[in-house]
């Protein structure tokens, strides 16, 4: 009965120190898998208003905008990460003049997605909040589309651009582990690089895509060991 108890003592005791550990020691351990999702979506609507002469030339705009990564990689070692990121990222934007008797419009839609390797490193800063910073580099593809509707008739001019090239990413960020699996988490990406292309307006001609945008994504990452 003696070895019992103790026996039930030590698994108590054992129980209580591996569970007392922090959440973030227990999803960052090496050999785990991390994936996760994250994202920004938002809207614009304004009037611009150009004076020609005695005139103005007043214009209605509706936009629709967003952004979505999903970055998955393993746990090389203790609070470092190597695996890939995706992005994608659209948006578009409907131009009409404000009167618009005679239904004028102009429609633009751009998309730009990235695939490339990706390795991020967690900093403890306290309790279950850990500070991090990443990189990714890759190839990513531009499109652009801007269609026309004129008063000739209401016929329709369509512009299309295309490029494509290496692009990076780096990134700094925050992440709250709410449990050992998951945690919630801020980033703040800057993405760079040089894309090139064409644009046919109808003729063919050179395009380069400098990009240099700053982002802020909000999501999560799943950990499991």
């Amino acid at each position: 009965m003696k070895s019992f108890y103790s026996f039930l003592i030590l698994s108590i005791i054992s129980t209580t120190v591996i569970y007392s550990q922090p959440n973030l020691d227990i999803a960052l351990q090496k050999g785990g898998w991390t994936g996760g999702l994250a994202g920004w979506v938002g809207w614009e609507n304004f009037k611009t208003d150009v004076n020609v002469g005695e005139n103005s030339n007043i214009n209605k705009v509706d936009g629709f905008n967003f952004i979505f990564s999903s970055r998955n990689g393993s746990i090389v070692e203790t609070n470092g990460v190597f695996g890939f990121d995706f992005q994608w990222r659209e948006k578009s934007r409907t131009t009409k003049p404000d009167p618009n008797p005679s239904n004028l419009s102009e429609y633009e839609k751009e998309r730009v997605w990235f695939l490339g390797l990706w390795a991020r490193y967690y900093f403890r800063i306290g309790g279950n909040f850990a500070f991090f910073i990443e990189g990714s580099g890759g190839y990513a593809v531009f499109n652009r589309v801007t269609e026309s509707v004129t008063t000739l008739e209401q016929s329709t001019i369509k512009l299309e651009s295309s490029a494509n090239g290496f692009a990076y990413n780096g990134g700094i960020g925050f992440s709250h582990f709410i449990s050992p699996n998951a945690a919630f988490e801020v980033t703040g990406r800057y993405e760079g690089g040089s894309l090139n292309g064409d644009r046919k307006s109808p003729e063919k001609n050179d395009l380069n895509i400098k990009l240099g945008n700053i982002f802020i994504l909000f999501g999560f990452q799943v950990y499991l060991l």
